[in-house]
């Protein structure tokens, strides 16, 4: 009696969704031990479990299973693979599945993947406008090199400048080396924004902070400190 009613609540709850939803329905509790598995390095069981719940259209698991081939946890690294598990969720409206495309789509990753500049900075947009802030970044840095359209050098320079206020590394070390390849070079701009960045954790500042950091003077660095308290603001 119990499993028929069982099995009568979950057909009603099919009949709720929209057409062609119903095909999507997974346990809640399957991508749960899913994602325990993958938590505590279980990957060959991780692997096997979101591969069910992707197949039966889980965009979260798809998105798992990106991660899990692009990492090589549980076999060997394989960006293709990636790619393709990373589309199917980005596909189902998983934004940081689009991102990580993006990412991967952007430069490329040997024969097996090539770059596509253009889906690159369509993703990038996707996952920027729901509010991945490194898209921003990511597209900002594809329009200043001339590998994407829609943006010139100051739509470009907006979208680092809003992605270093929402809190992105990534966007202050690029605007750093904006900052150094001006003329003249503005040598108090890129020292704060390599300050925060590598205070926001993004490692590859860190080089170029000490390296500039060494050439400066003492006033220059004081500068630079006070620029960092303003950085957000205005007309910076």
């Amino acid at each position: 009696m119990q499993t028929a009613l069982r099995r009568a609540v979950v057909i009603a709850l099919a009949a709720m969704m929209p057409a062609g939803a119903a095909w999507a329905w997974t346990p809640p509790q399957g991508f749960a031990t899913a994602a325990h598995a993958w938590e505590t390095g279980d990957y060959a069981t991780a692997r096997s479990l979101f591969g069910r719940l992707a197949e039966a259209g889980d965009a979260r698991a798809a998105f798992y299973l990106g991660v899990m081939a692009e990492q090589g946890q549980g076999g060997d690294a394989d960006p293709a693979a990636a790619a393709t598990w990373y589309g199917r969720a980005a596909d189902a409206g998983d934004a940081r599945a689009a991102f990580n495309l993006a990412r991967l789509l952007d430069q490329g990753a040997g024969p097996a993947l090539p770059a596509d500049p253009a889906r690159a900075a369509m993703l990038y947009e996707r996952a920027a406008r729901a509010g991945i802030v490194a898209a921003d970044t990511g597209l900002a840095l594809m329009q200043l090199d001339g590998r994407a359209a829609g943006g010139d050098a100051a739509a470009a320079r907006a979208r680092l400048l809003r992605a270093a206020r929402a809190g992105d590394g990534a966007a202050d070390h690029a605007l750093a080396l904006r900052a150094l390849a001006g003329d003249p070079p503005d040598m108090v701009e890129a020292v704060a924004r390599c300050r925060r960045a590598v205070a926001r954790g993004y490692a590859p500042a860190r080089a170029l902070l000490d390296q500039l950091s060494a050439a400066a003077d003492p006033g220059l660095l004081q500068a630079a400190t006070a620029r960092e308290r303003v950085l957000d603001t205005p007309g910076n």
